[in-house]
């Protein structure tokens, strides 16, 4: 496979975890991409206890510190709630040269599950990234406006989790539903055989996700 991370293209790829994870969650896709591209950044944030706002401040931080502008292509790839993060992060931004976004398990238009968890008294001023995954704080889309970007999901349908065994549809990933986990812009889709926290660690998702930066498609 052609290495596509060259001097005359040089490409910045960010991985970006999801709630309750770390930049730790992003070491398996990290190792995958690594013979195809060398420079990829997987930053560390606050999406435990922090407000959905603190965590775009800390994003967009750690990504003006790679100095992106020196990049010909920038490449992202988000799990769950790091895929919403991206999406903000890109319509806020609007660096001309990202060309490609994949949104993993991501809950675009919200989650039943943050709306369960929000009805635990002080669940919602402990684990405050709840509130921008709740049901209602989603019902819009945030599609990126930057000209040539190319937007793909992989979704599952491996409802391998407790709480989607008890809370949600068979056709949901363990946390996130499968019409959430959707997106309207997006012209790329696939599916894994992961549950959605295992996605972190599967060779399969990973190979999706290379196959999408490196071809274009699936």
């Amino acid at each position: 496979m052609q290495n596509q991370d060259t001097k005359e293209s040089k490409t910045l790829v960010v991985l970006i975890h999801g709630f309750c994870k770390g930049a730790d969650d992003m070491q398996y896709w990290k190792k995958h991409l690594a013979p195809e591209f060398s420079d990829v950044i997987t930053p560390d944030l606050p999406t435990t206890f922090s407000s959905f706002e603190r965590c775009l401040e800390k994003l967009t931080q750690a990504i003006d510190d790679a100095s992106p502008e020196q990049y010909d292509q920038i490449f992202i790839a988000g799990h769950s709630m790091g895929g919403l993060l991206a999406r903000e992060y890109l319509q806020r931004q609007r660096p001309g040269n990202v060309k490609k976004l994949i949104c993993v398990g991501t809950p675009h238009y919200g989650s039943k599950l943050a709306d369960i968890a929000l009805c635990l008294p002080g669940a919602g001023m402990i684990w405050k990234p709840l509130h921008a995954l709740k049901l209602s704080a989603r019902q819009q889309l945030t599609t990126p406006e930057i000209p040539g970007l190319e937007i793909a999901v992989i979704v599952s349908t491996n409802n391998g989790h407790w709480p989607g065994k008890l809370f949600l549809s068979d056709q949901a990933d363990g946390l996130v539903d499968l019409t959430s986990a959707h997106a309207p812009d997006a012209k790329h889709v696939s599916r894994t055989g992961a549950a959605h926290v295992k996605m972190q660690y599967d060779r399969e998702t990973a190979d999706l996700i290379k196959k999408f930066f490196i071809h274009g498609q699936f």
